[in-house]
């Protein structure tokens, strides 16, 4: 399959493996919560237009509900926060205290050990997250959604409406074909 025709989610999850492959720790946290931010949209954009209520909300009900994350769909959003607006670690709910500063541990790392770090530095303020796990949680939602769909008309179509918005990679031959036949058409209207 040529890359032009991969979904936004199978581009989004081959960059972020690509990301992860090459140790880029930033870029791949970027990927994963932007690919959460639009999974969220697409499920609860008509539903509530806050931004944080939709992404709140995916955690919620999705991605945590799998296990093995252990924070809080409040702290992740904090953490998307500070991420996609600093590239850090703090964002305005940790510096508030309303959710704990995310701190990510790679590849064969153990976060148990970080994780107790963190309490012994910043008691009560932080947890260790392996974007590995995030990944993968956010991988099966994308899945468990594509799944309800066929058999949720509603959910089907919010998610036909939100992918219908979504940025589409034209390939040089078809979109020139889609541009050339535009021209033709536009220039054939004027004559008339």
């Amino acid at each position: 399959m040529l890359s032009l025709e991969k979904s936004t989610f199978a581009k989004m999850f081959e960059a972020a493996e690509l990301c992860r492959e090459r140790a880029l720790d930033v870029p791949m946290l970027v990927l994963i919560y932007t690919a959460m931010d639009t999974l969220a949209w697409a499920l609860y954009a008509d539903k509530t237009q806050g931004v944080r209520e939709r992404f709140v909300a995916l955690c919620e009900n999705y991605i945590l509900p799998s296990g093995g994350i252990q924070c809080t769909g409040l702290e992740l959003y904090s953490a998307r926060c500070s991420i996609l607006h600093t590239l850090g670690w703090e964002s305005d709910l940790s510096k508030s205290g309303k959710a704990r500063s995310i701190f990510y541990s790679f590849g064969a790392d153990d976060p148990t050990l970080a994780q107790v770090a963190l309490e012994l530095i910043y008691p009560g303020k932080s947890v260790s997250l392996r974007p590995d796990e995030l990944l993968v949680a956010l991988r099966a939602v994308v899945a468990q959604v594509a799944t309800l769909a066929s058999t949720d008309n509603e959910l089907a179509a919010r998610l036909s409406v939100a992918a219908g918005k979504q940025y589409r990679s034209i390939g040089m031959t078809a979109g020139n074909q889609m541009f050339a036949a535009y021209i033709e058409k536009v220039q054939g209207d004027e004559h008339t």
